[in-house]
């Protein structure tokens, strides 16, 4: 196998395959919910933000969390008898909850560049240098997505550390 081809293949791992599908997915909504409904062209930020978010989440429950767990071969999280349809409803409302808080730190993100570069080149206060678009939208959302699953790793194991600390 030459070199090439193995250091492509290097990068070609399910879970960045995952990360780009999430990337796309991301902007896909965006793109449909921000541009091609009524609530993109509004001044109420909070509407735009809480339908994307509500959106998005939905898309991962329904549609692409699934997609991933079966192109990937993934099994489920919990064992059969964990898995009961009050644990899944409340796995999915902290899907939908993750995803509004996910897209409120983009909107965030894209405040602060907004306000700053406003600032830095001296331009109308109500201008928008970066306003909202797919491709920046996704790899927002992608950031915020893995900072935050880092964030829940690093808590989980704690949290064990903690307990089995507790338990000696």
């Amino acid at each position: 196998m030459p070199q090439e081809e193995r250091r492509f293949k290097k990068y070609l791992t399910d879970r960045n395959i995952s990360m780009v599908i999430r990337w796309w997915a991301a902007g896909a909504v965006y793109f449909f919910i921000g541009w091609g409904t009524f609530l993109g062209s509004q001044r109420s930020t909070i509407d735009l933000m809480f339908t994307l978010g509500l959106v998005l989440g939905l898309f991962n429950v329904l549609i692409l969390n699934p997609f991933l767990r079966l192109m990937f071969n993934l099994g489920p999280k919990r064992p059969p008898q964990e898995n009961t349809f009050m644990q899944r409803m409340s796995d999915h409302l902290v899907e939908l909850i993750k995803n509004i808080f996910i897209v409120f730190i983009v909107f965030l993100i894209y405040i602060t560049i907004n306000r700053s570069l406003v600032g830095l080149l001296h331009l109308p206060e109500d201008s928008v240098p970066l306003p909202g678009e797919p491709v920046m939208f996704g790899l927002f959302y992608l950031i915020v997505y893995l900072v935050l699953e880092a964030a829940a790793r690093k808590a989980k194991q704690s949290i064990n550390a903690l307990l089995h600390q507790n338990q000696k």
